[in-house]
């Protein structure tokens, strides 16, 4: 199947107070703002408008998970698609600025996704990310009430590539056209795990880290390296209850054609989660963001 999605897109995130979260987003992260609204702040890790929207509302919550396709074809198949498929389709316009066209639409499985056009590129100097922890938003990793149902959903409807996946879709990971080990990931429950922002090293979640205990806060699970993916891993929660995680190092995979996903073990004695040994603490499982409507 034809790539329609070519990467991770944004997330929308509905919050009280944007201008507070997007300020702590920075001080944690080195994201830059990019633009100041009455309703909405956007931040960005690099020449990209917007990584992560915050957008006023009474609730905390995950408006949406956005993804950018390859163009605006792929963003019309995929509203056919999605149209055909029964799909409650909330909006054919994007909820982010300087994207073209969008389609928004809730799976039977919980998660909320926009298909979007690509996020506007800005012409910013070098200087504009210098000092900046992270690089990219890499990842989502949701919670559907069928994973398995997702699984055929995201790879039927989307295109999506199966990079791993555990023996009873506990976890799965699926990548787009650009080859990231994966840009969704999915798991049993409802709501959102996490977003993830790619690192430029390991001395970069050692600054994340130093960042939380500046504001005596500390990091909720890490530093860690995860089975699938291979990446190093750290987690910590910003001010409206969403994990946050900042990553270095996810493989990258070259050939579709020639890639076998692995099929994993998911128990208390596995390093699916971690190859180094550790156990999330019970409060990192229960991390659940909702989807907000």
């Amino acid at each position: 199947m034809t790539h329609l999605i070519r990467q991770m897109g944004y997330v929308v995130i509905a919050t009280p107070n944007p201008d507070g979260s997007a300020r702590d987003l920075a001080d944690m992260t080195g994201v830059r703002i990019t633009h100041r609204g009455p309703d909405a702040v956007y931040v960005s890790s690099n020449a990209r408008f917007c990584d992560v929207a915050y957008l006023q509302d009474a609730r905390r919550g995950v408006r949406a998970v956005g993804l950018e396709a390859m163009d605006e074809n792929a963003v019309d198949e995929i509203y056919r698609r999605a149209k055909s498929e029964g799909m409650t389709i909330l909006a054919d316009t994007p909820l982010v600025s300087k994207v073209k066209r969008a389609v928004r639409f809730v799976t039977p499985f919980g998660p909320v996704i926009e298909v979007h056009t690509p996020v506007a590129r800005e012409n910013i100097p070098p200087s504009a990310t210098n000092g900046a922890h992270v690089r990219r938003l890499e990842h989502v990793n949701l919670r559907a009430s069928d994973p398995k149902g997702f699984h055929d959903l995201v790879t039927r409807m989307l295109g999506l590539k199966l990079s791993d996946r555990t023996t009873n879709f506990e976890r799965a990971w699926y990548r787009c056209a650009d080859g990231y080990h994966h840009t969704v990931a999915c798991g049993p429950g409802s709501g959102i795990h996490h977003y993830a922002f790619d690192a430029h090293g390991l001395y970069d979640l050692a600054g994340v880290a130093d960042a939380l205990v500046a504001k005596g806060r500390r990091l909720l699970w890490g530093i860690g390296r995860h089975g699938p993916g291979n990446n190093l891993f750290s987690y910590y929660v910003d001010p409206n209850g969403c994990v946050v995680e900042v990553s270095f190092g996810l493989e990258r995979i070259d050939n579709d054609d020639l890639h076998e996903p692995g099929n994993w073990e998911f128990n208390s004695s596995s390093n699916v989660l971690d190859r180094w040994g550790s156990q999330p603490p019970d409060s990192y499982g229960k991390a659940l963001t909702p989807f907000v409507i």
